[in-house]
């Protein structure tokens, strides 16, 4: 693994960093270990809270009457209260961006926790999106400011009907009544209620994310009281395909198998998850179709989470669901930020985004030998069934398939992504490079080269693919499915890709 992207891994680890404990009211730098977890940020890591609040619970060696909490000097104890549960919890709020320090007094205690507060828009740990400066799709017409992407939260109501035919939710508002058909559900914590979801959707990190839960408009619901149906469990839904954008795209609540294989259950597994009591989640950015980027992908769903847990409540596991896309998102982020998920549920797996691109590139440089026999000149005669046996499938179509399906618009660097600011190789070649590999630039890295105008130098970025050394086709070889005339003119006239995954005649190193 890539040592830089190594380092920064375990940042989504979700280690809480309490206090220290007692000293001078002069200097809290080094409080005595005693009162170490007298404050808890809940939420998240101290150090990685955004949006300006955090949810925080304090534990004082008494009973914690006399309770003083100061933030940034300001007094919230007003924030903070003895919970129906017991505990001393509350959300703290209108943190500034930066450093925040949090001070309790209690009980002739005394405890201080640094808070450092991103913005809402991020990033955090990433390196950020890939920002275009006058860009202004991320507006779509809902978008306060092109710089942040931020937009006020909405709320939205649906249920589900009594009708067998209706499988999907439907939306109502509560301010004219509640549907007569409203199917009621009972929760794997023994809760039976109405089938009411309430669906929040915003933006995280310049991108949507959604979060629904089933929801009883007619009560009150806050982080230390949430409504009793909920099972504090999360399913995350994601998407497939692999794909870069510089504006906002779509959450999925589709289905694992979705576009895959037809979908055989009654209803939609989110409805199923929802109906048991879970909280159902998905984020743009975790959307891999949208954006396959591992460190992003991470970020988002960290981002997600805390917003979830400081609405909600707090939460005993998250699940994630998802095939093709959806599962590379799943592993990789699972792998690379121990503590995001606690469980997978994969399908049509893939293992991560860079292997199958490299397999992807073999595809589609062996059907431009196999299908242009002409063109080659080929100097030793290919049956149909030998091109599958080289690729490794029982025919050429899966090469056919993944090349036209995925590669061809994935790694499009002249594509349409900004605009008339879009790369082009002869008539824009200073322009904004497109294709998923571009998206990974602050993971590999980037370097010079000549551009196909041949009259300046571009930065690109580092290829992850090469083929130098590939033989192609000796297990076809070594099984007699194949002569040494057709293995070697193969070999030979391969070739590789150039700087923008395109066809070249020599091999190229990754």
């Amino acid at each position: 693994m890539n040592s830089k992207l190594t380092g920064v891994l375990a940042l989504a680890t979700p280690l809480l960093l309490a206090g220290c404990g007692q000293s001078s009211p002069g200097n809290l730098d080094h409080l005595a270990d005693e009162q170490s977890d007298m404050i808890k940020v809940l939420s998240n890591r101290p150090d990685m809270i955004s949006g300006g609040d955090a949810l925080i619970e304090i534990s004082p060696p008494g009973d914690g009457n006399n309770l003083r909490v100061l933030v940034n000097n300001q007094d919230a104890s007003m924030q903070v209260a003895k919970r129906d549960n017991g505990r001393i919890m509350g959300l703290i709020t209108d943190l500034p961006e930066g450093e925040n320090f949090v001070r309790v007094e209690a009980d002739g205690a005394m405890a201080r926790l640094k808070i450092t507060n991103h913005p809402d828009y991020g990033p955090i740990f990433s390196a950020g999106q890939h920002r275009i400066d006058g860009w202004d799709e991320c507006r779509r017409g809902e978008v306060s400011s092109q710089n942040d992407c931020n937009v006020e939260v909405s709320y939205r109501y649906f249920y589900k009907s009594v009708n067998p035919f209706t499988t999907d939710l439907v939306e109502f508002d509560p301010a004219n009544g509640l549907p007569g058909d409203i199917a009621t559900t009972t929760t794997d914590n023994g809760e039976t209620v109405p089938f009411i979801v309430r669906r929040e959707d915003g933006y995280q990190d310049r991108d949507r994310y959604t979060i629904l839960v089933l929801y009883n408009p007619e009560q009150d619901w806050s982080a230390w009281a949430p409504q009793p149906q909920w099972n504090q469990k999360l399913l995350v839904m994601h998407g497939q395909g692999c794909g870069m954008s510089f504006d906002p795209g779509g959450i999925t609540l589709g289905d694992a198998t979705s576009g895959i294989v037809p979908v055989l259950t009654p209803q939609h597994s989110y409805i199923t998850a929802l109906g048991k009591g879970f909280a159902v989640m998905s984020t743009a950015l975790n959307n891999n179709g949208h954006n396959c980027d591992v460190v992003l992908q991470a970020e988002s769903m960290m981002m997600a989470k805390e917003r979830l847990i400081e609405q909600y409540g707090e939460l005993r596991y998250t699940i994630g669901s998802g095939c093709s896309g959806g599962a590379i998102a799943q592993q990789t982020v699972a792998n690379a930020y121990p503590g995001i998920y606690q469980g997978l549920l994969i399908t049509c797996a893939y293992p991560d985004t860079m292997s199958p691109a490299v397999q992807a590139v073999d595809y589609h440089l062996m059907r431009r030998y196999f299908e242009n026999p002409f063109g080659w000149n080929w100097d030793s005669i290919w049956l149909p069934h030998q091109f599958g046996l080289v690729e490794g499938h029982l025919s050429h179509l899966n090469a056919l398939v993944m090349d036209e399906g995925l590669y061809k618009g994935a790694t499009d660097t002249s594509g349409n992504c900004a605009g008339d600011r879009s790369y082009h190789p002869t008539d824009n070649p200073d322009g904004i490079r497109c294709g998923a590999i571009e998206w990974h630039k602050h993971i590999v890295g980037t370097e010079k080269a000549m551009a196909k105008t041949g009259d300046r130098e571009i930065d690109i970025v580092k290829s992850p693919v090469g083929n130098v050394g590939v033989q192609y086709g000796l297990n076809a070889l070594r099984n007699l499915q194949i002569t040494p005339a057709q293995f070697v003119d193969l070999n030979v006239k391969i070739g590789g890709v150039d700087m923008d995954m395109r066809f070249q005649s020599q091999r190229n190193a990754g």
